[in-house]
């Protein structure tokens, strides 16, 4: 894993891109494209979120580069965040023409670099934002993941997978424009930090992680961090966060952006735990094994299915549709076969399955309110997430959640899965009586005060758009149990049973620049997300600490394709062409990211590509700036088109 490395950047500080270098390096492309004297043929809207600086500097330099063609006219639309999550997430989105630019955190899986955008299943979902639904493309990215082969078979895994890779550079719905080089800034009064690569649960992991044997403390001593280790370790004080967004929701499966996961992390726990190579470890489970695997298929449940009406029964229907028959098409049938958690129990019950996993759970594991955690809880979290904001990316793969007894719990996959050990168990455990709850229902601003999990941590007070406040929570399981007690810890035996730090306050400061002023004038002890140009000074001073990882996040912008022009595949490749990804990482980000020259980043290379050097000679022609290709292709858009 990459850590505290810049890509190789110019010494520019804060430019203004359609200015001087950045705008230099795209002025030359006017004289290359034969549109450029004429009145440009396409309008279109680009749209980003204003909360972003470098995004929305990212944007206006692909805007630039795309008028500078002659063809386009290009207005730029800034939205704030609240306003653009909603915007993106609704489904009649992708029908206005425009294209919208966000980030995307995934994980260690490959999946999650391809399927969240482009997968049909995930429209008005994360992040399927303008209705790809492309059936070679769903059937690849179900073939690189589903099936007994690829669940058996890694190698088989990666090369699925390159064919993935392969075909979204052909149907080019979206332009991954670089992966992040994930930074935090910290003061010298804390000690023990470590960033993580993926922004949605920094704060928990750099906190405390026993995987990693990461513990953060305060000291705020004379002593700085490069003097101390865990033998000087501090218990007690306060932490100050400046997080960039205000949470949407303390609802972990009505949850789709990265700034409520952060907000919830310290709370809620989960039945496995991975460590920074994306290892998986068991958590609350105190082990999980896998316990059968069936060679099925989705069309093996249809003994087990419902037939339904499409337009009365499909969009009220009372549960969540785990499967649909696969011969069957909402789109087009009156009539179509589904499954839902009745059929799934009893497929379960004459043995049709995919895949059945066993979860044994610590006991005398307490939630914040003082009840134990049992399977029953397990059980409802998993059901909780039932036709919720993610149910697309768990119920692609879970078939049924099941009590065995007191402290055990089986998970059953529909099919075999290369993802089920990292998918099957439900994003956050919780009490049954919260787990049933109405949808968004477990938010401080809703019905219940208090979210309640197993966590560290536990939520003392939430003021809208202001700040957030924890406390630790004093009958913590590993604390109560010893981190020893844990099978696979072999850690030092000086690292603690728990985090150190009391509380922690996050401050919500949506500007970066304010952020960057409130720790500077001490009211912060951490950030993140800061502007590029605002890292390299504070990586130069020695009041402060710039930890960085390249991340598993990434910046992309979608092409409306089922709206014309953006139909046509070509004018969509055009228009990648003219993205200047090395011209956005050098003088946007300052070299703080990479070049996204595939869709899958270093950290998801292993499980994700037989051989990533192969695949980057391959893809890497399809996504360099390249305006003399960019013309060919607009050309015989406007030939065809007769535009």
């Amino acid at each position: 894993m990459v850590r505290n490395t810049k890509q190789s950047r110019s010494a520019i500080k804060r430019r203004r891109l359609l200015q001087g270098a950045g705008a230099a390096g795209i002025t030359a492309i006017a004289g290359c494209l034969g549109g450029s004297d004429d009145e440009a043929t396409f309008d279109v809207t680009m749209e980003v979120n204003a909360d972003n600086d470098d995004r929305v500097q990212m944007v206006e330099l692909i805007a630039e580069s795309m008028e500078q063609s002659g063809y386009f006219n290009v207005d730029v639309e800034t939205f704030e965040w609240g306003d653009y999550v909603q915007r993106v997430m609704d489904t009649e989105y992708g029908n206005e023409g425009v294209l919208p630019c966000i980030g995307l955190g995934g994980t260690f899986s490959p999946h999650s670099f391809c399927e969240a955008l482009h997968h049909s299943d995930n429209h008005g979902q994360c992040c399927n934002l303008v209705g790809v639904n492309v059936s070679e493309l769903d059937e690849a990215l179900d073939a690189a993941r589903f099936g007994a082969d690829v669940a058996e078979d890694d190698e088989l895994r990666r090369e699925r997978y390159d064919e993935v890779w392969s075909l979204l550079a052909d149907v080019r719905a979206s332009s991954i424009t670089h992966f992040d080089l994930e930074a935090g800034v910290v003061n010298t009064d804390v000690h023990g930090y470590r960033h993580w690569p993926f922004q949605q649960t920094l704060i928990g992991n750099f906190m405390y992680l026993p995987t990693e044997e990461q513990v953060t403390w305060i000291d705020r001593s004379d002593a700085t961090p490069d003097e101390t280790d865990l033998s000087d370790l501090q218990e007690g004080d306060t932490i100050r966060i400046g997080i960039a967004e205000n949470p949407s929701s303390f609802d972990p499966p009505y949850s789709t952006d990265t700034t409520s996961t952060i907000a919830q992390d310290l709370i809620f726990e989960t039945l496995v735990r991975n460590d920074s190579e994306g290892v998986l470890y068991p958590w609350l489970a105190e082990s999980y094994e896998l316990v059968e695997t069936n060679d099925i298929e989705r069309v093996d449940y249809a003994d087990y299915m419902e037939t339904v009406s499409v337009e009365e029964d499909i969009p009220d229907h009372d549960g969540q549709v785990y499967i649909t028959h696969p011969e069957d098409n909402p789109a087009e049938d009156d009539e179509v076969r589904i499954l839902t958690r009745d059929g799934a129990a009893a497929a379960i019950e004459d043995g049709v399955f995919g895949m059945q996993y066993r979860y044994t759970l610590r006991e005398g594991v307490e939630f914040h309110d003082g009840t134990e955690m049992t399977a029953e809880d397990v059980v409802a979290s998993g059901f909780r997430q039932e036709s919720s904001d993610i149910s697309a990316q768990t119920f692609n793969s879970t078939l049924y959640y099941d009590e065995v007894d007191e402290y055990t719990v089986d998970i059953y996959a529909q099919i075999p899965d290369a993802e089920a050990e990292r998918n099957l168990p439900p994003s956050a455990v919780m009490p049954k009586e919260y787990a049933e709850m109405e949808a968004s229902a477990i938010d401080p601003r809703q019905s219940v005060d208090q979210p309640i999990g197993t966590g560290p941590y536990e939520l003392v007070e939430f003021d809208e758009q202001q700040y957030i406040e924890y406390s630790k929570f004093d009958s913590y399981w590993v604390e109560q149990m010893g981190v020893d007690s844990i099978d696979w810890f072999d850690g030092p035996s000086g690292f603690p049973d728990g985090p150190v730090i009391d509380t922690v306050e996050m401050s919500i400061v949506p500007e970066n620049s304010s952020r960057s002023a409130a720790l500077q004038s001490d009211e912060i002890d951490m950030t993140y997300g800061l502007t590029t140009d605002t890292l390299d000074e504070y990586d130069e001073s020695d009041d402060y600490i710039v930890d960085s990882v390249e991340a598993g996040g990434y910046e992309y912008i979608q092409y409306p394709l089922n709206v014309e022009p953006w139909d046509d595949e070509r004018l969509r490749k055009a228009v990648n062409h003219l993205v200047p990804r090395q011209n956005i990482v050098d003088n946007v980000l300052n070299g703080w990211a990479r070049p996204a020259w595939t869709d899958i980043p270093s950290l998801a290379q292993g499980t994700g590509t037989a051989d990533y050097d192969a695949l980057e000679s391959e893809i890497k022609p399809q996504n360099e700036y390249d305006p003399e290709r960019a013309e060919e292709l607009i050309e015989e858009v406007i030939e065809d088109h007769d535009l």
